[in-house]
């Protein structure tokens, strides 16, 4: 039998200002937006209570909540929170896959005569989370992926659902198609098209079952990685000059091959987000001729993608990095290349044990643009 816990922080970046700041607790916070140009990237549940939530342009959240307290997105710090959280994760599972920087899950398969019950880990694992670093999460447990993670979605905030073996079906059925991760606008016009507006619906036609469910996959150990590791980042000014956007891609590149390699994977396709201050959004790929989990070869390959796609003098209000067709072994290379790749694993196996001990800002590599100032 297998499990899943899909735990998804609540109000990440707002959470961690409160755990920073206790006096900001029960006021309504808002992360990003601060200048008044830029978009929300965070908003307490406080400040959802007025309408406010991420991905709101700033004007519209002080029109909603003009007593709400603005705060500057402070990513890095953000991610060394993340980082604490996933050291919490991986004390339960070596499969801990982290989908974003608030979000993951854990795989808690054979676990049982270890830890006991599933549900009693994912229990112990939430509070853990809660007691040890004062931030809130909720999460869904589930012998299925995907219903896990729609569980998580559904307890938000501070709550647990578990989805017992046999019950998927009862329990996604009643639900709206949209609910399933990856279903997005275009979608899910689609699938009205063709009449589909729940999950039931969904179940009447078996090839769509299978390519958006993942209720009839095989078993545990036949499974590969094909979930993807990215990360996105709402900025809080729209950004026009290129070389401060490249500066927003090695941060986010950095954070996505850590958790590669600390996930022992390599990404064959990496992808970048632009999205534009008219929110119109873009999303392009490279497949690589070889898998790579090393910030500077994964940044070479956004930062061409992003110089090839931009649309000049546009303002961007988002950029994303995400790596997909993750391997852990089994692609041939050159000789000559399998040298250079241990070399360069070696250097980042150093690296990531510095930032592990000491914090993000222990080494920090130069980009390209500092290096030829």
């Amino acid at each position: 039998m297998s499990w899943y816990l899909h735990v998804d922080m609540d109000a990440f970046f707002a959470s961690v200002e409160e755990v920073l700041n206790p006096a900001l607790k029960g006021k309504p916070v808002i992360v990003g937006g601060r200048s008044g140009r830029g978009v929300v990237t965070s908003a307490s549940y406080e400040a959802r209570k007025y309408g406010v939530h991420s991905a709101m342009p700033a004007f519209q959240a002080k029109r909603l909540c003009p007593h709400g307290i603005f705060l500057p997105n402070r990513r890095k710090i953000y991610s060394e929170f993340s980082a604490k959280v996933f050291a919490i994760l991986e004390q339960y599972s070596p499969q801990v896959h982290a989908i974003s920087i608030d979000e993951g899950v854990v795989d808690l398969t054979g676990t049982e005569r270890l830890l006991g019950p599933p549900i009693k880990t994912a229990g112990n694992i939430l509070s853990r989370i809660e007691k040890e670093l004062g931030l809130s999460a909720s999460g869904g447990l589930s012998s299925s992926r995907v219903t896990a993670k729609i569980a998580a979605t559904l307890a938000k905030p501070r709550g647990f659902i578990h989805v017992p073996p046999g019950g998927e079906q009862t329990f996604l059925s009643p639900l709206p198609v949209e609910s399933i991760p990856g279903v997005g606008p275009k979608t899910h016009k689609e699938l009205l098209q063709k009449g589909i507006k729940t999950i039931a619906d969904l179940f009447k036609h078996p090839e769509l079952r299978r390519r958006y469910l993942d209720l009839d996959e095989a078993p545990h150990e036949e499974r590969s990685h094909d979930h993807s590791i990215g990360n996105e980042t709402t900025l809080d000014s729209p950004l026009k000059e290129i070389e401060k956007m490249e500066e927003v891609l090695w941060e986010l590149v950095e954070e996505v091959g850590g958790r590669l390699r600390q996930e022992g994977l390599y990404a064959r396709c990496i992808t970048v987000k632009i999205r534009y201050s008219n929110f119109k959004t873009i999303t392009r790929s490279r497949t690589l001729s070889a898998p790579s989990c090393f910030d500077r070869e994964i940044f070479e390959v956004t930062r061409n993608l992003l110089r090839k796609n931009l649309a000049p003098a546009k303002a961007v209000r988002l950029l994303g990095v995400s790596t997909s067709a993750l391997l852990s072994s089994g692609w041939q290379e050159p000789i000559f290349d399998f040298h250079r790749r241990l070399a360069w694993e070696k250097l980042y196996r150093g690296i990531d044990r510095l930032r592990r001990k000491y914090g993000e800002d222990a080494i920090r590599a130069a980009t390209p643009q500092t290096r030829t100032r």
